[in-house]
């Protein structure tokens, strides 16, 4: 009986779709493997760049080769796999020559080319710091096996050595076509009889780099991989909860700037692009913040809503004075029928602007009595997997208790939060160990009772 009068009473009260809340309590540890002795896509791509370059088991000897793959990403880049010791812009050598001159390079390749592509071998050697020899050796076809290979260097003398290799042509930037790989195994120099390994050229050493990020958002963390911080952080320094979002905008030790910025979608070339699934209309957005602006810097929190690509809603606040304690930010929603949500933080232009995010909400009315306004809160992503979070207001006192129930009617979970004053409340639950499905929330003050429904996924 009381499952089917919780039923009667969810249509009764026409209840909206859920809504959602970001508290960055959840974060991903994301590892990728680099080349030791050399720089490649996942210094500058990340998780991305890991595609592009990474140790594979199918090894002339050895347990290691390198595999290069172009790739393209979920936002239409493409990212070419390549690794290089040097410096191609300026010509500069990355590795030592100990023989006494080099005839060839020499190694094992096996690749399948795409038409219309290439990959390329390059070889500069120097003698203190005046180019010496080697060249650039395009591959194209397909070799399914491995095969040697060796490429004229000659260089009478030679100190050191500029190496790399890459899929497509990005001397000419030509990022290549996505499909294409080659793989690279035992390569050394050679003069005459004599060789000499280059640096790693067995490619059997790789160091992971191990980074977080929110869980559901993408930051400009795997853009900073090896530098001695990080532009998006977890702190303890939060608003409700265990942890907020920190974004910095920092410099690297290259001289870059990488943005403190964070989106639940992706970045762009023209900014954030995607975000996630929502078809709900929130009555209103909050998020409480705190900023440290360097010389007049202004962060910014954008939310945005779509549909079939065209923006139906677009609600954001510009921050360009210090807040040193957490400060709400709201904004009323105009009714509409998203299909998509994005959101956007951005802590400023300057280098060492900070910007503390923490309780992104999405608000959505659960019912309306007498001196009673009950808004439902659920944690993000949608549907709710951790916590569930329910704001209220009472106008009078009152007893007020909250039950959590399941669809066969059974109370799960009992709050009684006795005699409350009058003004907001919100109470959070662990609903960690619900079973995916659905379930009620039960709320009573004194006489009144709303019935609202929530799923666990």
């Amino acid at each position: 009986m009381k499952k089917s009068l919780l039923l009667v009473s969810s249509v009764l009260l026409g209840l909206t779709s859920f809504g959602q809340w970001e508290g960055f309590e959840n974060w991903t540890n994301n590892s990728v493997q680099t080349l030791d002795d050399y720089q490649t896509p996942a210094n500058e791509w990340g998780m991305l760049g890991g595609t592009a370059t990474y140790p594979s088991t199918d090894a002339q000897s050895g347990t290691y080769s390198v595999r290069l793959e172009t790739v393209m990403s979920s936002f239409g880049d493409t990212v070419f796999g390549y690794f290089i010791s040097g410096d191609p812009d300026l010509g500069t050598p990355g590795q030592q020559v100990t023989l006494n001159g080099v005839d060839s390079i020499i190694g094992y390749y096996k690749y399948d080319i795409m038409a219309g592509d290439s990959a390329v071998l390059l070889v500069m050697t120097t003698m203190a710091g005046t180019p010496t020899g080697g060249g650039t050796y395009y591959v194209t076809g397909t070799q399914s096996t491995w095969k040697r290979f060796s490429y004229p260097v000659n260089a009478a003398l030679a100190d050191s050595m500029l190496f790399g290799a890459a899929t497509g042509d990005p001397l000419n930037n030509f990022s290549g076509i996505a499909g294409t790989w080659i793989q690279f195994d035992d390569v050394q120099l050679k003069k005459g009889a004599q060789v000499q390994s280059v640096a790693n050229g067995g490619f059997e050493n790789w160091t992971p780099i191990n980074w977080e990020d929110p869980t559901g958002w993408m930051t400009f963390n795997s853009w900073a991989l090896g530098q001695p911080s990080l532009p998006a952080n977890k702190t303890t320094d939060s608003y409700a909860g265990t942890y907020a979002i920190e974004l910095t905008t920092m410099l690297t030790t290259n001289g870059d700037t990488l943005w403190g910025a964070a989106t639940n979608g992706g970045f762009g070339n023209n900014g954030p692009v995607g975000g996630v699934p929502f078809t709900s209309s929130p009555t209103s957005v909050e998020c409480y913040y705190k900023y440290a602006p360097v010389s007049g810097d202004q962060a910014g929190i954008n939310i945005e809503f779509r549909q079939g690509g065209s923006v139906v809603g677009n609600y954001g606040v510009g921050i360009n004075s210090t807040v040193s304690t957490y400060t709400l930010w709201s904004q009323a929603v105009t009714p509409m029928t998203p299909d998509t949500m994005l959101i956007m933080l951005w802590a400023g232009n300057n280098i060492g602007s900070q910007l503390k995010v923490d309780n992104i909400d999405f608000i959505f009315p659960v019912g309306i009595t007498e001196g009673l306004t009950v808004e439902k809160i659920v944690s993000y992503p949608n549907p709710a997997t951790d916590a569930l979070t329910i704001r209220f207001n009472i106008e009078n006192d009152k007893n007020v208790m909250i039950n959590l129930i399941d669809i066969t009617g059974k109370t799960l979970v009992t709050r009684n939060m006795g005699h409350l004053a009058s003004g907001t409340y919100r109470e959070t639950f662990n609903t960690s160990e619900f079973a995916s499905g659905m379930y009620f929330i039960e709320f009573t003050m004194g006489e009144d009772q709303i019935t609202e429904r929530f799923v666990i996924k």
